[in-house]
């Protein structure tokens, strides 16, 4: 193996290390702060929920705030329900995360301790792509449903809430991944009819 690929695996390896740990990290922060009294809850709520927005200072005449927009707002006293609720917001992403970092260092030790090019790291990678598309899917649907009860507990208007982001992002890792699974897997193959050839 050469020196340039040696150490460009030795790099994604410690790359996926650190995500691994620094999202873990994270994760357990915000779960510890979760619990403490009197911490910071902030959360965006939908402009169309709001009122007096019409009236707001400090910008030139002809600029209004967009009322399909969302606007940052912090509870100053939260409870340990809006605690948790924003607690959820966050955490089940960031453990989603540090589990990809965890396996694709596994996946990238393996490369550089022995042949890479197995049936085992193709399924590998395979399962690495569900997990992140169907786990991503979870924690953004998690999330929403979170941010919503977290919205209700905020405004005093009803509220018919609609999703902030998409879980697009996780669906196209989630298919990189697969698809570098599938790409793996076709190479194993080809490469043990050539054996049979040989």
């Amino acid at each position: 193996m050469s020196m340039s690929l040696t150490r460009g695996l030795r790099l994604l390896r410690a790359t996926a290390v650190f995500v691994y740990v620094a999202a873990l990290c994270l994760a357990v922060a915000v779960l510890v702060i979760a619990f403490i009294p009197g911490s910071p809850v902030s959360q965006d709520l939908p402009g169309a929920a709001l009122t007096g927005l019409h009236r707001v200072g400090g910008i030139t005449t002809g600029v209004v705030a967009d009322r399909s927009g969302w606007f940052p707002f912090h509870i100053e006293d939260p409870s340990l329900a809006q605690r948790l609720l924003h607690m959820l917001t966050e955490v089940p992403g960031l453990v989603l995360i540090a589990e990809i970092g965890r396996r694709m260092a596994k996946l990238v030790r393996v490369a550089q301790d022995s042949d890479p090019f197995t049936a085992e790291n193709a399924h590998a990678l395979a399962t690495l792509g569900k997990l992140t598309a169907i786990g991503g899917i979870g924690t953004w649907i998690l999330s929403q449903i979170a941010q919503g009860v977290l919205c209700s507990m905020m405004l005093t208007s009803s509220l018919t809430f609609r999703p902030q982001f998409t879980p697009l992002g996780w669906l196209a890792v989630g298919l990189i991944f697969a698809a570098f699974g599938r790409i793996l897997d076709r190479g194993v193959a080809m490469r043990a009819e050539l054996d049979t050839v040989i």
